[in-house]
């Protein structure tokens, strides 16, 4: 789960409501109507691995007694493993998220994206939540001359 979402910046409420007939043999997570978010091949082989014995209408991420996993007992799991590695008590799972987002955004500038993404309003926005300050004023390039 913690992969995915990092890797994707998959809310974790469409996480838990993916089944394994959403990821089996794909190369796309379709999480709504309109929205496809591709998947690397580190995760395509870890996705195999996870429903190589999976029922397809089974959800992919499931309670130790076999059903649906609830938002409230990852959260609180999450918070349990920070505890005991000594981490911050700022991380939550909003954090995968927002991980995902800040290496996105490093690696390619592109905002865009994650406004798309993260269902927000402006730019300005996506760059508070990733918790970025960058001046959009110095983003100008020099040498564009149409």
């Amino acid at each position: 789960m913690f992969m995915l979402s990092i890797n994707t910046g998959i809310d974790l409420s469409d996480l838990l409501n993916l089944k394994v007939k959403d990821v089996k043999n794909k190369l796309y997570l379709n999480i709504d109507k309109n929205k496809s978010i591709p998947l690397n091949n580190n995760l395509i082989e870890l996705i195999n691995l996870v429903v190589l014995k999976r029922k397809l209408n089974e959800y992919l991420f499931l309670s130790t007694s076999g059903k649906k996993l609830h938002r409230a007992s990852v959260f609180y799991a999450f918070k349990n493993v920070c505890t005991e590695l000594g981490l911050s008590a700022k991380y939550s799972v909003a954090s995968w998220r927002k991980t995902f987002a800040y290496h996105y955004y490093v690696k390619y500038k592109d905002l865009s994206y994650l406004q798309w993404l993260f269902n927000q309003t402006n730019i300005e926005s996506a760059l508070k939540y990733i918790d970025v300050a960058e001046n959009m004023n110095l983003r100008y390039r020099e040498g564009v001359g149409l």
